[in-house]
């Protein structure tokens, strides 16, 4: 008879060896996708030139306020004058779309008909620079060195933007007339998350009853370093992203003046509550977004990960415990809050008589606000603090994968970028491609550009840049995207 112990170990052989099996079996059923053959590209533009209009696009300092009516609208306008000025074709060939306030948007008409249109965005507006003496270089100048440019918005998002006008540019020198007719659009106030740029634009389609074949915005990148045992860059296209809430946390005590403190103060009691959130984890899971990149990474992964990978029914615990041991994967499983705001006393001497401050708070897909809340205010147990839900954005949809639009975003990356693993990816921050999640089942998150953590952390930072040659893989895979449609005919 066998004893407990040697039962456990039995039925845990039996199950590894299932995992085992499963592994083989799904690998060997699931061929990955080779890279894509380079068909040739009309005229690809010169890399130099391109990245001097994109510096010369950051030197307009287009930044936006919550309040629209704060945002100067003079740079704007002049950043308009200089793209109608720098590219002739897309503004003389191309029909130009009146949408209002700031917004750039553009009809290319395709040959078909019968093929639904798609639709390219990027923003033009970008996040202030209060350090700009602390950069290296002016962050608003005309400034490239070294193999990239430099200046405030080159990543995000000037970059797509200008890849976008010159994939266009080249294409229309070129002659080449597309398949299907292709929309572009370039918002005014994504970094404020305003009601003038993208929310103005997807109501001016849905009112023309225009829906999208597919939709690309920016997003995820083709990252290096990852996933720790996968050697490959991973392009990651993010087809759902996390919801975004604030939530004020205040605490009301007796002020005065600081040489005789009744402590704890309220400032006191709101660190202790700070603390108490940002010490603690939510639960982890893995949602249908990540589950679908997980079996994709385990069909390229080295077989002792995808052992892993491939076989959550078994190993989930182990995978979410890894994911928790890192900020960023740690993102894509956990419903995440941090402080980012904080206020208490106007002077050094006087003792607040209220300290509030801000807990910015990322959700999975399918998670409410009001779980979270309630997770935050088991976490405080304190009475003498509150809290207030002040803001809580839309909820974003999880983008099918069925059809041909992943597929041919996915070509598109693999003949630009050979060596990448394209998967779906659940994104952590917020872009405009909320808005037209309306207008279209497949709403697509990503920026054509190799990048490392070390490039991504420069974003809303100092010394932002983006290198001439992302610029140029940009180019080429917008090229790519639009005309790969003509060559299926």
């Amino acid at each position: 008879m066998l004893t407990v112990p040697l039962v456990v170990i039995s039925l845990l052989l039996s199950l590894l060896v299932i995992a085992l099996v499963r592994t083989i079996a799904i690998r060997s059923a699931n061929t990955p996708v080779g890279t894509s053959p380079k068909a040739p590209i009309p005229g690809l533009p010169d890399f130099d030139l391109a990245a001097k209009h994109l510096a010369d696009a950051v030197a307009f300092p287009t930044i936006t306020h919550r309040e629209w009516k704060k945002t100067d609208r003079e740079p704007f306008l002049g950043l308009h004058r200089y793209l109608t000025e720098t590219y002739p074709l897309v503004h003389t060939k191309l029909e130009q779309l009146d949408t209002g306030a700031l917004n750039l948007v553009y009809r290319w008409n395709g040959s078909d008909n019968s093929l639904e249109p798609a639709l390219l965005l990027a923003h033009q507006d970008v996040v202030p620079a209060s350090d700009a003496a602390q950069w290296l270089y002016p962050p608003f100048s005309h400034q490239v060195h070294d193999g990239y440019v430099f200046g405030r918005g080159s990543f995000d998002a000037k970059g797509q933007m200008i890849a976008i006008y010159e994939a266009l540019e080249a294409l229309l020198a070129a002659g080449h007339m597309p398949r299907r007719t292709w929309y572009i659009a370039f918002g005014c106030d994504e970094e404020v998350r305003g009601t003038e740029g993208a929310a103005k634009i997807a109501r001016y389609f849905g009112t023309t009853g225009i829906r999208f074949a597919f939709v690309l915005d920016e997003g995820g990148v083709v990252a290096s370093g990852f996933m720790p045992g996968i050697d490959r860059p991973i392009a990651v296209v993010g087809i759902a992203e996390k919801g975004d809430a604030n939530i004020k946390i205040t605490c009301t005590r007796d002020g005065g003046h600081s040489s005789t403190p009744d402590n704890p103060t309220a400032l006191g009691i709101l660190g202790a509550a700070i603390w108490r959130i940002e010490s603690g984890k939510q639960t982890a899971r893995i949602t249908s977004v990540v589950r679908v990149m997980l079996h994709t990474l385990g069909l390229h992964a080295p077989f002792p990960l995808a052992f892993l990978l491939l076989n959550l029914w078994l190993f989930k615990p182990l995978v979410l415990l890894l994911f928790g041991a890192n900020p960023t994967m740690n993102a894509l499983v956990r419903s995440t809050c941090t402080v980012t705001m904080a206020h208490g006393s106007d002077a050094p001497n006087v003792v607040a008589k209220q300290a509030e401050a801000m807990v910015n708070v990322r959700l999975l897909p399918e998670e409410s606000t009001d779980r979270t809340y309630g997770w935050i205010a088991r976490r405080i147990r304190d009475k003498r603090v509150t809290m207030e839900v002040v803001a809580d954005a839309v909820r974003s949809k999880v983008s099918r994968l069925d059809g041909n639009s992943f597929a041919n975003v996915s070509e598109a990356i693999r003949t630009t970028f050979p060596q990448a693993i394209p998967t779906p990816y659940l994104m952590t921050g917020g872009t405009d491609a909320l808005w037209y999640e309306q207008l279209s089942d497949h709403v697509f998150r990503f920026t054509p550009a190799n990048m490392d953590t070390g490039e991504l952390k420069r974003m809303h930072s100092r010394d932002e840049r983006f290198s001439i040659g992302n610029l140029g893989k940009a180019m080429e895979f917008y090229m790519t995207l639009i005309t790969q449609d003509s060559r299926k005919v």
